[in-house]
Parts: structure tokens; sequence; C-alpha cells
């Protein structure tokens, strides 16, 4: 049997849809997760799929969360988000994510994450999410408070989330 390398299998694995899949024996999930790590230094979102492709999402607040959840959704992915709060983990629970490494993570989104059986990690916890001016609770972390249905929960973090950026309104989060 001819040795082939690490490397070489996984990077077959990264690029061919389904590879991981065909062969079960491969486990490229540290190599995956290593790769979303060097992405997450410069995007606010890193998805990868069970498919092997990662997708990048930038942006403010949920709104990167927003745009993976219309396009190429999370369903089984692992995901890298820079801060999780109780809104972001509702959303990752609609969508089907898999396992979340965060940088910051609320303890309100601990019992979601639970509940939904994601996998986590997070380097550091807070009680909650901070506004943008440090004054009080991230106003998405207060509408999402005390919902823990995703699939209800998820048309009203959408709505509070689209008057939070309706021009309008002129609050900031």
């Amino acid at each position: 049997m001819k040795h082939i390398p690490f490397l070489a299998v996984l990077t077959v694995g990264l690029f061919v849809a389904g590879c991981a899949t065909r062969h079960p024996q491969v486990d490229i999930s540290s190599a995956v997760q290593k790769r979303v790590q060097e992405l997450s230094a410069h995007h606010a979102l890193v998805v990868a799929l069970p498919d092997g492709q990662i997708r990048t999402y930038d942006g403010r607040g949920l709104q990167p969360l927003f745009d993976a959840l219309a396009n190429n959704g999370v369903k089984d992915a692992y995901v890298y988000d820079k801060v999780t709060g109780r809104a972001s983990s509702l959303l990752l629970a609609y969508g089907g994510a898999k396992e979340l490494h965060t940088g910051l993570l609320s303890q309100e989104a601990i019992p979601i994450l639970e509940k939904y059986g994601i996998k986590y990690t997070a380097p550091k916890t807070v009680p909650y999410i901070l506004n943008r001016s440090k004054t009080g609770s991230c106003p998405m972390e207060t509408v999402a408070r005390n919902l823990d249905n995703a699939q209800s929960a998820y048309p009203q973090i959408k709505a509070g989330f689209e008057q939070l950026v309706n021009p309008a309104g002129s609050q900031n989060f």
C-alpha cells in the first residue's frame, strides 16, 4: 500500500465535495479547524461546510450570520464567530450548526448551544454581550433574552435586527 502524506489527503478532502464522507477514516476536522482559525483573523464569521467548502463573511453584529443563513447555510457546519451571544446561538441552532468556536461567548448563549447539541469552545465567557458603547446589554441579546426555541426565535431576532439597522432608527448596537 502506497503511503499518501496527510497534507495531500487533506487538500483533496477540502477541494473535492464529499471526500470526507466517502472516506470516513480520514479525520480532517482538526485541519479544517486550523484553516478556519487562520481565516478568522480576517473575517467576522467563517463557516466550514460538511462538503469541505469554507465560506467567509464580514460585517457588524448579526449581519454576517444572517448572510451565511441566506446564502449557503450553516447546516452541520463548523463555525467561527468573533462574538456569540444568545441571539447568535439561536440563529446557529436555527441553521443547524454542528460546532462553534468563538472568541467571546455570552453565558446566556450556553443553554441554547447545549439544548441544540452544538459543541462549542471559547477562550473567554462573559455574563452577556455589551452594546457598542459598553453601557449595557447588546440590543440583540435583549431581544433574545426570553427566547429559547430557535424556529420561533428566528423571525423575532430578524425583525429586531432589521429595526436596528434601519436608517430611520438611530440606535447603535
